[in-house]
């Protein structure tokens, strides 16, 4: 477990002057409370275990790793000529974690993201993890799910900017066309919510969107999300009524008393019916307070709205939930869409997945379709919608219903 003053002793040694080039890794696994909360602490233990070997067995000789977390390792890695050297060992860690570990009999595949940092002489050793952890929360918003830490200015999101941004609505709504993947004619669009501060520049989604469910703005800002999205699409909705538009909701906002009132209020307020609104919720939403999200789902859907399973194939829930929730929609993870291309492993299992949500009468969305190989792909598998940057990238509102013709 964790050894603080060993991993620091180490990193000291290989940023001392004259040495050659060191490089610390943070690597993490994602979602393990998932997994627990669906197969228990002890298989949760046992998984643990198994990610920590197929760890050691892709490093060096030299190479140490210490834990220092439930799920988080620390590499250190001593010796090496440069970045590009380091970039290497980082992304061998992460294809280590593309097969699945196997955890007391079970098959699960660990959702890895590997931070890197280069060490220097002029690093204290805490910095140095911190820079690591920096470059980590960045890998786990890419595909490669490896990142290097470049000196890069990480804004701040504090309470007050926030929750200014929402109130005088500085805010922006950019919309995602969706396609018909057999006719490829404009199905509806997702909602995204964008922040560019004169002062922190722009803000990238994953920092603002935690922070508000932090601070406890998260129920303002889905408040926000919800009315600005429909007041840009308002009208493109009642000339076109077969359009929908999908907007992410937060767990917590779900969950929070007077959140299906909120909902109709909006409905109400700018005149859109509710089957033309998708409420986009991750696996994560199903493995905590499942009878309660059951209500919530139950009186959501009975009012008309539809609900869609985002990053479906990521969360370790993903068949529990189907024997006690109907979804119309699930979205295809964006990992298994891009891995399509050189994994034939995935395009079966993704076939599979299409399959089953067919068989429970869902609709299929494929995310992150960035050409045409991937496009006809999918659609051949029986693959419903698609959206991506081939089809059509995400834009301010406005121009985004003006492209597309819905404005």
């Amino acid at each position: 477990m964790l050894n603080r003053v060993h991993l620091f002793q180490t990193i000291e040694r290989v940023a001392l002057p004259g040495q050659p080039a060191g490089a610390l890794l943070m690597v993490r696994m994602q979602r393990l409370r998932e997994f627990e909360a669906v197969f228990g602490y002890e298989a949760g233990k046992a998984l643990v275990d198994a990610f920590e070997v197929r760890l050691r067995e892709c490093l060096r000789a030299v190479d140490e790793a210490v834990q220092i977390g439930e799920c988080d390792f620390a590499v250190v890695l001593p010796g090496l000529r440069d970045l590009n050297h380091a970039m290497l060992a980082a992304s061998k860690v992460a294809r280590a974690f593309m097969h699945p570990l196997e955890a007391q009999g079970r098959s699960a595949r660990a959702i890895v993201s590997v931070g890197l940092c280069m060490a220097s002489a002029a690093q204290c050793p805490d910095q140095l993890c911190r820079q690591a952890d920096v470059a980590c929360q960045e890998a786990a918003r890419l595909p490669e799910r490896v990142a290097a830490y470049r000196g890069q200015a990480q804004p701040q999101v504090v309470y007050g900017d926030l929750h200014q941004a929402i109130t005088t609505n500085r805010l922006q709504v950019y919309l995602q066309p969706i396609f018909g993947m057999d006719s490829g004619t404009l199905c509806g669009y997702e909602s995204l919510a964008r922040w560019e501060d004169p002062v922190l520049g722009f803000v990238s989604p994953e920092l603002f969107i935690g922070a508000a469910e932090k601070t406890g703005l998260i129920e303002q800002l889905t408040r926000w999300s919800i009315n600005a999205t429909l007041r840009h699409c308002a009208a493109a909705f009642r000339a076109t009524p077969t359009l929908q538009c999908g907007i992410n909701i937060s767990p917590i906002a779900l969950m929070a008393e007077g959140f299906v009132d909120q909902m109709a209020a909006a409905l109400r307020i700018w005149n859109v019916r509710p089957e033309q609104v998708v409420l986009e919720l991750t696996e994560t939403v199903f493995v905590d307070s499942p009878q309660l999200i059951g209500k919530r789902l139950t009186q959501l859907r009975e009012s008309g709205l539809r609900i869609a399973v985002d990053d479906f194939g990521t969360g370790y829930s993903s068949l529990s939930y189907f024997r006690h929730f109907h979804v119309d929609e699930l979205k295809l993870d964006v990992s298994f869409v891009r891995d399509m291309e050189h994994n034939p492993r995935t395009c079966r299992l993704v076939e599979s997945m299409i399959r089953m949500a067919h068989s429970l009468e869902a609709v299929t969305v494929a995310e992150g379709i960035e050409n045409t190989v991937l496009w006809n792909r999918l659609r051949d598998m029986g693959c419903d919608l698609g959206q991506g940057y081939y089809p059509g990238k995400p834009a301010p509102a406005a121009r985004a219903l003006a492209e597309f013709g819905a404005g």
